[in-house]
């Protein structure tokens, strides 16, 4: 009979149920697939990070290790083989030794802080040496039992190269318009709706104690570093601008806190919102005191030459009055001395005569004092008596001063004369004067004018520091004025320096005085108390020649027969030489006409002996006659009268020009007949 074994044990173990396996398949083929779209993932990640050149790397905290990938190493110019086992030590060796420091402590706080994303910017090296700068950004991926980060997985990316270019230009461009900023001479500033200032730009030397006095303060609403006066004038321009957009600019002065000024040109914009809200003010504040006082100097020097030509304009006035009046005062000097000289002194004609003599004489010093006054050309030094010169000033200055200004004179008449130009000498003495006048305009008080002399071995006076051994004249001038500071005494001889307005004074006064009195190698000082007055001290070392008058001209008779041609176009100058040269025994010929006169000598040429002539006619002067007539007659002497203070050039001789002698007008019968006398015996055999 048959028999059936059932299954053993073991065989129905191994046997699964058909529904088991199906879903074992299942299970294998979602594994399958989960693993394929990992790798169509991590293929995806990798050409993510390919085109995007950033490389990947994953981080065992605990073992060091590092692993990264192809594009990873690319970055730096190596394959993945070159690195071998990446680990933490050979990172920090690829690192710059200056970004060690802030990255390793950068890590420390990510690991610390357990959370969050780690974002490090650092360089490192390239396998050509170069220093590149790249970009580690990472996670954390994994942690330990104890909740410690144990693995980083992360990536690097180099940053692009024009990037970094394009960084340091815009950081160079900032640096260079910040150095603009503050090498702007001047302050850059907002003011906010509310008031407040700032300083953007670093501000000028002068502004620095105000930049920081007033920073972040209503600095322009209290305008407390503005001038008071101008304070009004700003208000206003600030007021205008907060009324509607608008851009001003103003010139100020600015008070610093060690109480100077400073002129200042501002200018400034206001902005406004979308909605026509006030928003603020821009400005720039720049110095321009040197600018201010250039245009100051400049205006100081253009009033100065105004003047200067003015003065030039009456000095040219003054000579041609002194031709005419001399002109008027030879008659009357003429025929008075001849009226004089025809009666006795017993008769009483003979003290009226005199008495017309003397009244023209000081109207021929008179007229010699305006023209020395008024002259334009350079003298020359000669002994010189001081005396006389501050008697001539004092002549002519005392008319021009108030009744409220007394005049005192010290002077020892015994003193020497100095060597210097006269001319010089009265424009001294004249400034010296009138700036003491100027100092009493207003209350009036007493001018003294002293002169003595002193011998610099018996002791110098105090007030001069060093005075040379010898003897010397002292002229003091002083006044009981308003007197002058320690700082003002200290400039008071400097060029356009002064404290008068532009219409009493140009500065130029005393700085000439203090150039004439050291070219005539002598020194000059001040002193001064305020509210009391001043003294100026002149010293002059004199000359041992003392100059004696001259002695009056005796009236010497004719040592030859002559005939004279004399030409001059004023009548009564005419007519009084006519008389003169009649009376000392010389035929003349006079014309009133130099044009006739010259046709006259060409006519007559051998029929003259002499030719005395006037300077200034009409038509033609004395010089160019004397030229015209020297081409006709070569060898005939030419007496030259004038009556016009700045006749030729000093430095050419008289020669030059053809002149044998020059006459100053108003002349006398003596002074006439010397010389003609002396002409006619330089040029004539008796």
């Amino acid at each position: 009979m048959d028999s059936h074994h059932p299954d053993s044990p073991a065989d129905a173990d191994s046997r699964m149920p058909e529904g088991g396996i199906v879903a074992l398949e299942k299970k294998i083929a979602m594994l399958e697939s989960r693993a394929s779209i990992a790798e169509q993932r991590a293929e995806a990640l990798e050409t993510a990070l390919e085109s995007v050149r950033a490389g990947f790397w994953e981080w065992e905290v605990e073992s060091g290790t590092i692993r990264i990938d192809r594009q990873w190493a690319n970055i730096t110019g190596h394959g993945p083989a070159e690195f071998g086992a990446m680990t933490i030590e050979k990172w920090r060796e690829l690192c710059h030794p200056d970004d060690l420091g802030l990255v390793a402590s950068s890590m420390d706080e990510f690991l610390d802080a357990g959370d969050g994303a780690l974002d490090l910017e650092l360089r490192v090296r390239h396998k050509s040496g170069e220093w590149i700068r790249v970009v580690d950004r990472g996670k954390i991926t994994r942690r330990d039992r104890n909740g410690k980060p144990s693995q980083l997985t992360g990536s690097r990316l180099a940053l692009d190269a024009q990037r970094d270019k394009c960084e340091l230009d815009a950081k160079k461009a900032q640096e260079e318009l910040q150095a603009l900023i503050d090498n702007i001479p001047g302050a850059m500033y907002h003011i906010d709706a509310a008031g407040q200032t700032v300083i953007r730009a670093k501000p000028p030397e002068f502004l620095k104690a105000l930049a920081s006095e007033h920073h972040g303060t209503p600095l322009f609403n209290t305008l407390s570093m503005i001038h008071h006066d101008d304070r009004h004038m700003v208000a206003c321009a600030y007021s205008k601008l907060r009324e509607a957009p608008q851009s001003r600019t103003l010139v100020y002065r600015i008070a610093t806190p060690e109480g100077g000024v400073r002129w200042i040109e501002d200018h400034m914009r206001s902005s406004f919102s979308d909605d026509g809200l006030f928003s603020g003010i821009d400005g720039l504040l720049c110095e321009i005191t040197d600018r201010i006082t250039s245009l100051e100097e400049a205006r100081q020097l253009e009033a100065q030459l105004r003047k200067s030509q003015r003065l030039e304009t009456i000095g040219t006035l003054a000579g041609g009055i002194a031709h005419d009046f001399n002109n008027i005062l030879t008659p009357i000097l003429g025929y008075s001395e001849m009226g004089l000289a025809g009666i006795g002194e017993d008769d009483p004609m003979h003290e009226y005569f005199a008495e017309i003599m003397q009244a023209a004489e000081r109207a021929q010093k008179l007229v010699g004092q305006i023209l020395t006054f008024s002259r334009a050309e350079e003298g020359k030094a000669a002994s010189v008596s001081i005396q006389e010169i501050i008697d001539e000033a004092i002549q002519l200055l005392r008319p021009s001063l108030p009744s409220t200004i007394t005049i005192e004179e010290h002077i020892d008449n015994s003193c020497r004369n100095v060597l210097a130009d006269p001319t010089q000498m009265h424009q001294v003495v004249v400034n010296l004067c009138t700036n003491a006048f100027h100092a009493m305009e207003q209350t009036g008080g007493v001018l003294k004018i002293g002169l003595r002399e002193i011998s610099a071995e018996n002791g110098a006076p105090s007030v001069v520091p060093k005075l040379p051994d010898g003897n010397y004249i002292e002229l003091t001038v002083s006044d009981t004025g308003t007197g002058m500071d320690e700082p003002t005494i200290e400039r008071i001889f400097e060029p356009f320096f002064t404290t008068k307005s532009i219409e009493k004074g140009t500065g130029l006064g005393l700085s000439v005085v203090h150039g004439i009195v050291t070219a005539a190698n002598g020194q000059l000082s001040a002193e001064s108390d305020q509210g009391k007055g001043s003294t100026f001290h002149v010293w002059l070392p004199v000359v041992e020649n003392k100059s004696s008058n001259s002695p009056e001209e005796k009236l010497q008779p004719a040592k030859y027969t002559a005939n004279v041609l004399f030409v001059d176009d004023e009548p009564a100058a005419v007519q009084m030489v006519t008389i003169m040269m009649t009376k000392l025994g010389y035929n003349i010929r006079a014309e009133k006409s130099p044009v006739e006169a010259l046709n006259l000598f060409r006519e007559q040429a051998n029929q003259f002996d002499l030719v005395i002539t006037d300077l200034t006619m009409p038509d033609m002067t004395g010089i160019q006659l004397t030229s015209e007539i020297h081409k006709i007659s070569p060898s005939i002497p030419v007496i030259l009268m004038t009556g016009y203070g700045k006749i030729i050039d000093h430095d050419t001789p008289l020669k030059h020009y053809g002149i044998n002698r020059l006459l100053k007008k108003p002349v006398k019968l003596a002074q006439l007949a010397s010389a003609v006398n002396e002409v006619l015996s330089s040029t004539k055999s008796p």
